[in-house]
């Protein structure tokens, strides 16, 4: 109990300073240690930069990085790729950065594709998972028996899937679900709509009937008890993106060592809000505007 009071009184602290100080203090900051990984998903763009990296981020680049994150009032870090599980620096792995960012930030997360086993110290781990094994292996280099058996044997404490809708996958989620509940460690899902980087990938934007059903479902789904992580609030809003983005909750982190502020997509492909399916922005959105159901989404996912 004391140690979630203790997580929880910088959370409060944020919100006191923007509400009432005004303060436009960022909260999430994605953080991409590579854009290198060993599959090449056809929803991706990302493992495409890999081969205009300058070399790994290095150890001393990265805890600079993370220092200055601290600096500017992050409380969430999500280590991302690409593959973060590759980053190596000599002797450091992915576990050094995460203990190191467990002592100056509240709140340490991982994402990964799930091939790797799924051991890691940070607080919440996230496994991309985009269907079920005929979906997941066309989307995802045919990767899902890996993943599955990850799955199967972590006893991560909180472990969380996360599920990129597009309109070759989206019947998959009530299925995928209900085998997730047979695995003992799954904590719950989250998901977002897929995003047209303009990089490449393959062309899995949903059209806007596709969408509206497709978010229906979610919240219908959520409604009779599956484990989705998302507020009802803002996947309704997520249909039309009828919500105010208050992108500068985010801050973003690139493996050359780059710090930007704001929107995911800055700097990594074509912006086009009309198509925007990213549900941690729209989120932290509606927390930032003490929407119940965000805030609560919240806690749910980055405080239990």
């Amino acid at each position: 109990m004391m140690t979630t009071l203790k997580r929880l009184a910088p959370f409060s602290a944020f919100f006191i300073r923007r509400k009432l100080f005004g303060q436009r203090i960022p909260l999430l900051a994605d953080f991409k240690l590579t854009y290198r990984c060993n599959l090449a998903c056809i929803s991706c763009p990302f493992h495409r930069s890999a081969a205009q990296e300058n070399g790994l981020m290095s150890w001393d680049s990265a805890t600079a990085c993370l220092d200055a994150l601290k600096q500017m009032g992050i409380l969430i870090v999500v280590f991302e790729g690409g593959e973060p599980f590759l980053w190596r620096d000599g002797g450091y792995g992915l576990h050094d950065l995460v203990d190191y960012a467990k002592r100056i930030f509240p709140s340490v997360a991982v994402t990964t594709n799930g091939t790797f086993p799924l051991d890691t110290r940070a607080d919440i781990l996230w496994v991309s998972l985009d269907g079920l094994k005929e979906s997941q292996d066309r989307l995802r280099s045919g990767s899902f028996d890996r993943i599955w058996s990850n799955l199967s044997a972590s006893g991560h404490g909180r472990l969380l899937v996360h599920f990129t809708i597009n309109r070759e996958n989206r019947h998959d989620l009530r299925p995928l679900l209900k085998e997730l509940k047979k695995i003992r460690a799954f904590a719950g899902m989250t998901v977002q709509l897929f995003y047209p980087y303009g990089q490449g990938e393959a062309p899995l934007a949903l059209a806007d009937d596709e969408r509206k059903a497709a978010l229906e479902d979610v919240i219908e789904m959520k409604k009779q008890g599956f484990p989705i992580l998302n507020s009802a609030g803002a996947l309704k809003a997520l249909i039309g993106n009828t919500w105010r983005c208050h992108d500068d909750v985010l801050v973003n982190v690139d493996p050359d060592g780059a710090i930007t502020r704001g929107c995911y997509v800055k700097g990594r492909g074509q912006i086009n809000c009309r198509a925007c399916g990213f549900s941690a922005v729209c989120e932290a959105s509606g927390a930032v505007e003490l929407f119940p159901g965000s805030l609560w989404a919240g806690w749910s996912i980055f405080m239990k």
